[in-house]
């Protein structure tokens, strides 16, 4: 051990060396990316590496060397469905102040015919719990890769909001307060398979945002087996040094991470020397390609049967990691929602194939034995004309004639494996709809503001693990006030 102290510190003299080069020690996890020093955010600079050191000796704990944390919350997955799809109505049943079943009058702005009106005999589906459609697209997707086992332990709400028309600024991803919230992972905590801040299209609410936790992308398995690519760390030390270090892996308390931000480096390589790597683990045996690699996964290729299309392999990539526990929050975005104005035939299939993926990793977790939140959002919405698309996928629905952020709306699966969840106040609609088809502002503080409803989507994070008393600790205030407990769907699961 004092020889690994001794090189590192040797290291940190040579003003030649990428640990120090020009005399400007990195900091930063722009500074360690710069030099190679980490891959992606797998590593965030060091804390990014000491959280996931592991030291639970009793001479660790003496030494104040840092203890692991055990993750025992409900993993996320987000579909952001990009373009401004149809949510309510046609797909997830919409209706007045009563909730779901308290129908509106007319569903022709939302694209129902009178034949399709929800009180017409089998126009409303209750499979799922929350109310889909009878003849929703998403409905038919979700269903076609679920059983009836899997489906009877699901169920979910609807969230009445607006947002923005057809663009990524809408504050609509919490990812980051959720993950502040406790959904974490052992490699990373977010990932997104668009290579942005939020991991997909919409953005997240800005005071959420942590860089050193930006998204890791995820496309394809070969993406995951990156996030263990120790770069330059292997050519600095020889004789598997590296690998004693990365040995040490486990979390650090949140506290311990701020206290070690505040070290030198050097210093930070002695804590790590001091705690002796003491009860660890090794990494990149526990990271191997069996381990983290999608396509080598038999469950994985149980539940999606083509890893050969792009949208389920990258889907695919990170349920697998996030319900493996690698990663905290999952983001996949999906594009092609931008539908009105092609018929009606091109937003049902379009809808369809975004169930077809949301079945698919419930039939996941269902394979894994795992809880996991789906969380659905899409930038806008869509409005329907009068007129009768009758292709064979059209099904005779009214065509999508425009967007209306008016008519959007997020919806959220939760799929328990110990079985359907218990509803706290007996509802699945938070906020409500016009008889005109468009959302009630007025109705909650998330009914037209983003950004409340990606507090109110951690708020019911939270109330999962009874512990909606934090929400203004995770995300910075209480906008609910004390009418928040009549915005939870969920009694807590565990």
């Amino acid at each position: 051990m004092k020889d690994l102290k001794k090189v590192i510190e040797e290291k940190m003299k040579d003003k030649e060396h990428p640990l120090n080069l020009e005399g400007h020690r990195l900091k930063t996890r722009r500074d360690f990316l710069s030099h190679g020093l980490i891959s992606m955010s797998a590593f965030t600079w060091m804390p990014g590496v000491l959280s996931l050191i592991s030291s639970n000796s009793a001479r660790a704990q003496m030494m104040g060397c840092p203890q692991p944390v055990v993750n025992t919350k409900t993993p996320v997955i987000i579909f952001d469905l990009a373009g401004g799809a149809n949510i309510p109505g046609s797909n997830v049943m919409a209706g007045g102040p009563g909730g779901q079943m308290d129908f509106l009058t007319d569903y022709q702005s939302l694209g129902l015919p009178p034949d399709f009106h929800p009180s017409r005999p089998g126009m409303v589906d209750t499979d799922l719990g929350l109310a889909f459609h009878g003849d929703s697209a998403m409905l038919r997707g979700i269903k076609g890769q679920t059983n009836a086992e899997v489906q009877s332990r699901i169920d979910g709400a609807l969230f009445a909001a607006s947002s923005s028309d057809d663009t990524g600024n809408n504050p609509l991803n919490p990812s980051y307060w959720l993950n502040r919230a406790g959904a974490e992972g052992g490699l990373s905590q977010i990932a997104g398979t668009r290579n942005s801040d939020s991991g997909g299209r919409s953005i997240a609410p800005m005071a959420s945002i942590n860089p050193a936790l930006r998204p890791v992308q995820l496309n394809r398995p070969q993406d995951a087996l990156e996030l263990v690519n120790i770069g330059k760390l292997g050519e600095l030390f020889n004789d598997n040094k590296a690998q004693r270090i990365l040995k040490a892996i486990e979390r650090m308390s949140e506290e311990k991470i701020m206290a070690f931000n505040q070290q030198a480096l050097p210093d930070q390589i002695k804590s790590l020397v001091k705690c002796g790597y003491v009860g660890s683990q090794d990494l990149l045996g526990q990271y191997s390609a069996d381990a983290i690699d999608a396509s080598q996964d038999a469950m994985v290729n149980q539940a999606f049967n083509n890893l050969g299309d792009r949208d389920q392999r990258k889907t695919a990539t990170v349920a697998k990691l996030v319900l493996d526990g690698h990663i905290g929050v999952g983001v996949i975005e999906k594009g092609g929602y931008d539908y009105h104005n092609r018929g009606r035939n091109t937003g049902e299939v379009r809808d369809q194939e975004a169930g077809e993926l949301i079945g698919r990793v419930m039939t996941l977790a269902n394979l894994k034995q795992k809880d996991v939140l789906i969380y659905v959002i899409t930038d806008g919405g869509v409005v329907a004309r009068q007129e009768i698309d009758d292709t064979a996928d059209g099904r005779g629905k009214y065509v999508w004639s425009g967007d209306s952020g008016q008519r959007s709306s997020a919806y959220m699966l939760l799929y328990r494996h110990a079985g359907r969840a218990q509803l706290r106040n007996g509802i699945r609609q938070i906020g409500h709809y016009k008889q005109s088809g468009g959302v009630e502002n007025s109705a909650n503080p998330a009914s037209n503001s983003s950004i409340n409803l990606s507090k109110l989507i951690t708020a019911n994070y939270l109330a999962l693990h009874g512990e909606e008393g934090r929400l203004a600790e995770v995300v910075g205030d209480n906008p609910f006030g004390n009418n928040l407990n009549s915005l939870l769907v969920f009694n807590p699961i565990r």
